[in-house]
């Protein structure tokens, strides 16, 4: 396990670079101006974890064209230590970004002397972080076979290709219908919060468990 942190850690440090006081200047202020445009803290909580989700790739993109993937084989770790390190990473930045969405949002909103629902932003926090990690799940085995150069474009086609096929098959419901059905999803999961949790982190484990052994299977065949 160790060794697993201590390839976090090393990840950490190959995109500290590009985690730059510009780049949070930008955010900060973009959050700012669409916060005092009431914009819904929905989407802000979406822009600033997706912000996040972009440095997913990072190490992936620093250690194919500065050469470090070959240097990561000649330390005293195995492949799977590499590999669980860098979902370890993903994962990190995820929750991260989510706490980073959390304190923005409450300081903006208590500033600007608005309501903040403390349930209603860690939910939203939460179905964000599980969608967020789904599209990375079906990324990083794609990374891991390819590396970054040649996954670059396939890694990004579920992001369009998901929200057209389920608009596609939306369109063929009336808008009555999938709202009653969202409400009656939506009421189901109040009325059984314990239940609806533990069935969504067991999907999240089968997900994740899935995603790792192809990444495994894949890197571990990878010539360097």
């Amino acid at each position: 396990m160790s060794r697993v942190l201590s390839f976090v850690r090393l990840d950490f440090i190959t995109v500290k670079p590009y985690l730059t006081l510009k780049n949070l200047f930008i955010l900060l202020l973009v959050v700012t101006v669409l916060s005092i445009n009431k914009t819904s803290s929905g989407f802000l909580i979406g822009m600033i974890m997706a912000f996040a989700f972009m440095y997913s790739s990072y190490p992936f993109a620093v250690g194919e064209q500065n050469g470090i993937d070959q240097l990561y084989i000649t330390l005293p770790m195995s492949k799977r230590n590499i590999v669980l390190g860098r979902y370890g990473f993903v994962l990190a930045i995820d929750v991260m970004s989510g706490a980073a969405a959390f304190v923005l949002l409450f300081a903006s909103q208590n500033i600007l002397q608005r309501a903040f629902s403390v349930q209603e932003t860690l939910l939203t926090i939460l179905v964000l972080f599980f969608v967020y990690t789904f599209f990375q799940a079906i990324q990083l085995p794609v990374y891991f076979k390819l590396g970054y150069a040649r996954a670059k474009f396939l890694v990004y086609l579920p992001i369009a290709i998901i929200p057209l096929a389920a608009v596609a098959i939306g369109s063929r419901f009336s808008d009555a219908y999938l709202e009653l059905l969202a409400e009656n999803v939506l009421a189901w999961f109040f009325d059984n919060p314990f239940f609806a949790t533990v069935i969504v982190v067991i999907i999240w484990i089968a997900i994740m468990s899935v995603s790792y052994s192809i990444s495994f299977n894949s890197y571990k065949k990878r010539e360097f």
